[in-house]
């Protein structure tokens, strides 16, 4: 499903299936609980989590790398041995976002709608990278697990066209990424219908690592929007980028529980599968440029040209941090900065782009607590970069180059104690992440 389809187009019938199972109030407004107080709920009863704390807690005694603030691990060269270099190997899926992209194409979109899965995976890991100040060259091994009996080859054609796809946009910009191969596993024992994912190495230079542990309070927070149109896409953007999609689909989709059993898992209650109010093939409410289906399925935008000229236009040591928005939305940052320090960071956003439709249109749809929109959903910006002050201006010139859209949406101060705070400030409360 294509983000230009219009909204009134009409979707061609089901294919078969395959046999088998407001203004701001006067006076104090609510906290919100923090990260430990399962501020995910209803994610966490879909068996997902934005939190990933039993992941956290798994690799708590596995080394943190060379910098251990960094947003991505960074180890040793140890295939050339060079001491002023470190390698990256960074991997992530489309995660349930491939199950969307299925039921779609089940109900009529075309074959290409996997391709922007493909894109979703591949840049899930190439932002994240970049976010360390890598920007290649990238090699990528690919992986796809499928349920064959639900899901035939010209799908698999559309994911590597996908992958490949990509790597052209990003060669017209100047970014080297090659495709080195991978695996494809008919696993239907394991899986549904598709997992669609990939690992990105890299090589940098140990000195132009940009480590979050920099952080500091003083420093100012400009985020980017994850909407509208950058210069290196073809159609416009609705934000959702890839993560959050177990809830989207299901907060936001109603109908579909019962058709396609093999969209959803078994042991959740049924009651929060589909439970939402809107087809695909229905216009967004307060954008009709897209459906429900293709705001859905808009392909996860790279900032990478972005972070290329960010870097090109201001020196490295003064970004102190580049944030990917990704797990945990608005509250990702609580896990960086000053590592250890006897008084944390406290990350006050209180000038959040406006929310854009589709976020407000998952949150109606069943009422899904503030609270837990901001900590899944990047709710507008998916792109963090935390400078001084005076670095702001560029940062704001460079975006307008790239036709995105930037602001400055918040500041780091000292928090009044150990740890780090995220503290949303916003027209329908304050939230608090620890």
């Amino acid at each position: 499903m294509s983000n230009d389809r219009s909204a009134t187009s009409d979707i061609p019938g089901p294919r078969p299936l395959a046999p088998g199972p407001r203004p701001l109030a006067p006076g104090p407004r609510p906290l919100a609980p923090g990260l430990s107080a399962r501020h995910d709920h209803r994610y966490q009863q879909r068996g997902v989590s934005a939190g990933k704390a039993e992941v956290h807690a798994a690799i708590a005694n596995q080394s943190a790398g060379l910098f251990p603030g960094a947003f991505c691990k960074l180890v040793a060269d140890e295939l050339t041995g060079s001491p002023d270099h470190a390698l990256l190997l960074h991997a992530d899926t489309a995660g349930s976002k491939a199950a969307l992209a299925y039921l779609a194409w089940r109900e009529g979109a075309p074959v290409s709608v996997f391709s922007g899965i493909a894109q979703d995976a591949l840049v899930m890991n190439l932002d994240d990278c970049a976010c360390v100040g890598s920007l290649g060259p990238y090699l990528v091994s690919n992986t796809i697990g499928r349920n064959a009996k639900q899901v035939p080859g010209e799908v698999i054609s559309a994911i590597v066209a996908g992958y490949q796809a990509v790597c052209d946009q990003m060669a017209a910009e100047g970014i080297a990424i090659r495709m080195c191969g991978g695996e494809t596993a008919d696993v239907g024992d394991l899986v549904r219908t598709v997992d669609v994912g990939c690992t990105v190495a890299a090589r940098m230079a140990r000195s132009e690592v940009i480590d979050a542990a920099r952080m500091a309070p003083g420093d100012v927070i400009v985020g980017f929007a994850s909407t509208g149109q950058a210069r290196w896409e073809s159609s416009p953007n609705a934000g959702i980028g890839s993560n959050g999609l177990t809830s989207a689909r299901h907060e936001l989709l109603g109908g579909y529980r019962d058709r396609y059993p093999e969209t959803w898992a078994p042991e959740i209650d049924p009651s929060l599968a589909y439970c939402g109010k809107h087809r695909l093939e229905e216009p967004l409410p307060g954008d009709p440029r897209f459906t429900i289906g293709s705001a859905l399925l808009s392909p996860t935008r790279t900032y990478l040209p972005l972070i290329r000229d960010l870097l090109a236009a201001i020196p490295r040591e003064d970004f102190h941090g580049l944030i990917h928005c990704s797990g945990g939305g608005q509250a990702k940052l609580v896990k960086f900065g000053r590592p250890g320090a006897a008084r944390g960071n406290r990350y006050v956003k209180d000038a959040l782009f406006p929310l854009p439709p589709l976020f407000a249109a998952i949150q109606a749809s069943t009422g899904l607590p503030w609270a837990e929109v901001y900590s899944v959903y990047n709710c507008g910006h998916r792109l963090e970069a935390i400078v001084p002050a005076n670095r702001v201006e560029a940062c704001l010139a460079v975006a307008k180059a790239c036709a995105i859209d930037a602001q400055v949406v918040g500041r780091v101060e000292e928090n009044d104690g150990p740890g780090n705070v995220v503290e949303l400030r916003t027209e329908r409360g304050v939230y608090l992440y620890r």
